[in-house]
């Protein structure tokens, strides 16, 4: 299993994923007194500009859960090896629902629909994390596919 090259993919996948846990920002919104951070956790709201004050949290998350679910569901996905035709149908499943979260969270982030008023946006590791992600997550299916397809070639030859 590990042999195979999109089994990394899938590991790097989960690890990048798993970094947006510690509560990284994704965005950051500053305002006229106040500094908004969305992370995994949710909006949270600085009092002063720099991050060591308090935070208040504003608006929970259920991209918290999506990220867990979705790492979880990569393992499930990585671990299907032995049958190669349900594992490129997750995997493309898999990259399917990593690509619309993805334009779901920056079309919501970008358009400033968290925290209205903000003055601009500011892009965190946790927006960088996210956008790295995809490519392995389209590589790893790529692997699988590639396996697929030299089985059949194979059942062909028999």
């Amino acid at each position: 299993m590990i042999q195979r090259i999109q089994t990394v993919y899938f590991i790097l996948v989960m690890l990048l994923l798993s970094a947006l846990l510690s509560g990284v920002e994704i965005f950051g919104f500053p305002t006229a007194e106040n500094y908004f951070s969305y992370s995994v956790y949710g909006v949270q709201r600085f009092k002063d500009v720099s991050l060591l004050s308090k935070a208040e949290n504003i608006q929970g998350s259920v991209l918290f859960y999506f990220v867990i679910a979705f790492v979880l569901f990569n393992y499930y996905v990585m671990m299907n090896y032995k049958n190669l035709k349900k594992q490129y149908r997750l995997a493309r499943l898999a990259l399917l629902i990593y690509l619309v979260g993805l334009l779901f969270v920056l079309l919501v982030g970008s358009l400033g629909l968290l925290v209205p008023g903000a003055l601009s946006i500011e892009l965190g590791w946790g927006y960088y994390l996210s956008i790295v992600g995809l490519p392995f997550s389209y590589f790893a299916f790529k692997g699988v596919k590639k396996d697929k397809e030299i089985l059949e070639s194979l059942d062909r030859l028999r």
